[in-house]
């Protein structure tokens, strides 16, 4: 399995949505769309832009994460003593091992989420252009991590040793600024204290069997690249063509 693909299974797992690859760096907005490609949400162009259809913004309840692969373990932490930065800045320290390669930490204290409020009004006006192609996925939740730290290990053995504000350290907020992190063996992935797009809900409108359409966002089970299972957005009736 890819390392997009590992990073997707961990967001999916811990906040029902799609990763954003790549992750915090990219530039993920509300109303983009696009087709999965090689395993990654591959944006096309945004449907305000591209079919002059707004949309209703809104926020979701705030998320965090705090994922570290089985096999990782803390084998030291706390405070360097007599070790200052400056006039009262204390330093600390902790190591995360890892015993297992190919193995993920992802820590964001805080996750913030931006939404489209009027999904089915959205779809009804996409429908309306006569252009929209089925196959198209629409992001309407966007999920942006806080003080982000992102590492992925590619050999066995990998330590991660953080250094930097003790209160930070203490509280495992490894994302904070001021920490920095070093490492033994060479990384497949490494973001730290950074602010960006983690996470993406997505939407299609499908096609019903017995004609109209129906909005649907993509399962939390769905793999990255295949085009099942969906679950159905509302109960409403289904969007018709001709709306």
């Amino acid at each position: 399995m890819g390392l997009p693909n590992q990073f997707n299974d961990i967001i999916q797992r811990h906040l029902n949505v799609f990763a954003a690859w790549m992750p915090i760096v990219n530039k993920y907005s509300l109303g983009d769309y696009g087709v999965f490609s090689d395993g990654v949400f591959s944006k096309l162009g945004n449907i305000t832009e591209d079919f002059q259809v707004g949309f209703k913004e809104g926020t979701g309840s705030e998320a965090s994460i705090d994922f570290t692969s089985d096999g990782g373990t803390v084998t030291k932490a706390g405070a360097n003593a007599g070790a200052t930065a400056g006039p009262g800045e204390i330093k600390a320290s902790v190591q995360i091992e890892f015993k297992n390669g190919k193995s993920f930490l992802v820590k964001s204290p805080t996750i913030t989420v931006a939404t489209i409020e009027n999904v089915s009004e959205v779809s009804k006006k996409l429908i309306a252009t006569g252009k929209w192609d089925g196959q198209w996925k629409v992001v309407h939740q966007v999920y942006n991590a806080l003080d982000a730290v992102i590492v992925s290990t590619i050999e066995a053995g990998t330590k991660l040793d953080f250094t930097g504000d003790a209160t930070a350290i203490g509280q495992m907020k490894l994302g904070s600024a001021g920490v920095n992190i070093d490492t033994n063996k060479t990384l497949g992935l490494k973001i730290n204290g950074k602010n960006g797009v983690i996470g993406l809900g997505l939407f299609r409108i499908k096609s019903n069997i017995f004609g109209g359409k129906k909005v649907e966002i993509l399962a939390d089970d769905l793999k990255l690249g295949e085009e099942k299972p969906f679950i159905k957005l509302d109960a409403g009736d289904p969007i018709k063509d001709d709306v």
